[in-house]
């Protein structure tokens, strides 16, 4: 048992963009990886859990990144778990890049979903608190983000290379989408510095996402995925400096 443990990846070059740094949603998936990399070392990843009918369920992340790291380079995954209730557990991260100069951090709220009844379960049925460590996050908890109004300024049906294992979207998926609603300029002058997603319903194969999309501010811009009147996911990009949408389409 590893209460904190530290994983070493290096940046492949499939998982860099145009800047030959990785992508946003590769870095994030580096980070669920390593969160279900630690729970199946522990005891209760995703394979166990699905011999139970069970599995764990992102309800909201937020990831800051000082530094995206280029194909090649050697990183390291820091993470353990904060805390555990009823129904949410929350797991932190740090991020720190192979010469050991900080290059973000990130924390991640869990519940533990019934696969056939889709909903969540109680997670007091199990006893966690050996894995708890107490240790804070290093960054702000995820933002709980407004809704917003308007019209959609795209639309997305559901497809196979959309869905992950637990058959629904895979939660990459959703900040592809949106970050593909950025023009190509934009992410030549400007980086994310950080994410804040809020998951609130699953997508599921063949279903159409509505996508809203508002700047609040000239360094932010808000997003908000429907299906219909139901909230898919609600998501918050602030970059490193001023863009403008308008100007910039």
């Amino acid at each position: 048992m590893r209460k904190v443990a530290e994983y070493t990846y290096q940046v492949q070059p499939l998982d860099v963009d145009f800047s030959d740094r990785i992508r946003l949603t590769q870095l994030l998936g580096y980070l669920l990886h390593t969160a279900g990399r630690n729970a199946m070392e522990n005891g209760f990843g995703m394979e166990a859990l699905h011999e139970q009918g069970k599995t764990w369920v992102a309800s909201r992340l937020a990831m800051e990144v000082a530094y995206y790291p280029k194909a090649h380079e050697i990183f390291r995954i820091e993470t353990w778990i904060e805390d555990y209730g009823r129904v949410f557990t929350t797991r932190n991260f740090k991020m720190t890049g192979g010469d050991g100069s900080h290059m973000g951090a990130g924390t991640s709220i869990w519940c533990m979903m019934d696969l056939e009844a889709r909903k969540a379960l109680d997670l007091k049925g199990a006893d966690y608190s050996a894995f708890v460590t107490g240790i804070p996050s290093l960054i702000e908890k995820p933002h709980r983000l407004p809704a917003l109004s308007g019209e959609a300024v795209s639309r997305h049906r559901v497809k196979y290379s959309d869905l992950d294992f637990n058959r629904h979207t895979n939660s990459m998926k959703y900040i592809e989408w949106m970050a593909d609603l950025f023009p190509l300029s934009l992410f030549q002058q400007r980086n994310i510095t950080r994410l804040d997603i809020n998951y609130v319903n699953e997508a599921l194969y063949g279903e159409v996402v509505e996508i809203y999309r508002h700047q609040p501010c000239d360094e932010a811009c808000q997003f908000e995925m429907r299906r219909g009147a139901d909230i898919i996911c609600r998501a918050g990009m602030q970059f490193d400096g001023p863009f403008n949408l308008m100007a910039d389409k």
